[in-house]
């Protein structure tokens, strides 16, 4: 019971948190009188403009930091090149998504609300920030119960 408890815990405060935690509490704006207006759709709107990324950039941050601190205690010379190809996997996610969530902020503060021709809204870092988080956040989790 106990090893459960504790493989949840890992999993709730190092993923779900991370990952739900904003995106629960933006709905919170609409209580206030002064973000009421401002506040409806404010969740879809942020996972629109890749707000997403910085979730990946710091869950990549995070399991480097586990797999750097785990590399001396590799017990073979397998799991240590698996330990450094995991770094660099997560090192490229930390690059590609501080590329993109950069363009996420400068296209979102250069045209707030910017709509395409046909009059939809314009989201282009919403599914990618989606798969990456996902993706993340499951290699994270394997590398933290198989490498660490």
């Amino acid at each position: 019971m106990i090893e459960f408890l504790s493989r949840s815990s890992w999993l709730f405060f190092n993923i779900g948190v991370p990952a739900l935690g904003p995106i629960a509490l933006l709905p919170l704006l609409s209580f206030s009188r002064s973000y009421r207006q401002t506040s409806k759709g404010i969740a879809v709107r942020s996972i629109r403009d890749g707000q997403l990324l910085w979730v990946v950039i710091s869950m990549c941050a995070s399991a480097c930091y586990e797999i750097g601190c785990a590399l001396g205690d590799a017990p073979t010379r397998g799991t240590l090149a698996l330990m450094l190809a995991g770094l660099l996997w997560y090192v490229g996610f930390i690059v590609v998504a501080s590329i993109l969530v950069s363009f996420g902020a400068a296209d979102s503060t250069r045209r707030p609300g910017y709509r395409r021709r046909d009059g939809k809204q314009e989201g282009t870092l919403m599914w990618p920030s989606l798969v990456m988080t996902a993706v993340v956040a499951a290699s994270f989790a394997a590398s933290h119960y198989s490498l660490t």
